[in-house]
């Protein structure tokens, strides 16, 4: 069992995270939270939430996800290299367990389709993997522990399907969640992808993890836009 001691607001460690190098480890705390509202993250497709750690997200070297920036449809259209990292403060403010058995899930959704003003298609389910485990190795903060997540060890229930913006409808939120599981859920395959198959508009990951039941923990989140090179 490994087991992780963390605050309510605890201090994120990317100490090479490319957005905030220069931040100390409370300003990109607060950061990560203020990203979340400032993007509408929270509340359009999660509730508030306890952030459990850092996913860092790279296509290639030159196109990394970072809490909003903008990258190129064609530079996205495969699956990224995702790493995540738990810290993990010597104190008992909250105990957050992973064991060897425990199973996790991750999702990319778009809330923007098919544009921010329109959520006819929205949300539109890009990504589904589970049954992913973390292998976690020590990280160069000794408080922290790190994760390449290996897909090919996942049950891919949704295939990746990159970024596909329709022409003149301005810049989409592609938002990447990170789930602990409930052991006791049975994950269920969404009968489509445009509103996780509900029909409805504006219906998405959220209204998918309580039609499957349970309680499985949202742990971190990352996002970026993307939009048609025509506008």
């Amino acid at each position: 069992m490994i087991r992780f001691q963390l605050k309510k607001s605890y201090k994120l460690i990317p100490k090479n995270y490319y957005k905030y190098p220069k931040m100390n480890l409370m300003t990109i705390s607060q950061s990560l939270d203020e990203s979340y509202v400032k993007h509408k993250i929270v509340p359009d497709i999660v509730d508030k939430f306890e952030t459990q750690g850092l996913l860092t997200i790279e296509y290639n070297e030159n196109d990394k996800v970072a809490l909003g920036n903008t990258l190129k449809v064609a530079n996205t259209q495969h699956k990224p290299t995702i790493q995540f990292t738990i810290n993990s403060p010597n104190n008992n403010d909250e105990e957050f367990e992973i064991s060897n058995d425990d199973k996790f899930t991750l999702i990319l959704t778009d809330p923007d389709a098919p544009s921010n003003n329109d959520n006819k298609w929205s949300e539109y389910c890009h990504w589904i993997i589970s049954d992913l485990s973390l292998n976690p190795t020590k990280s160069e903060n000794p408080e922290s522990l790190s994760t390449i997540i290996d897909f090919s060890k996942g049950n891919e229930i949704l295939p990746y399907v990159g970024p596909g913006p329709p022409e003149k409808t301005g810049k989409h939120r592609y938002v990447f969640l990170l789930y602990k599981q409930d052991p006791n859920t049975k994950l269920i395959t969404p009968p489509d992808r445009p509103n996780w198959g509900t029909g409805v508009a504006g219906s998405g990951v959220r209204d998918w993890i309580k039609k499957c039941g349970g309680s499985a923990k949202l742990l971190t989140v990352n996002f970026f836009y993307a939009q048609n090179e025509v506008q």
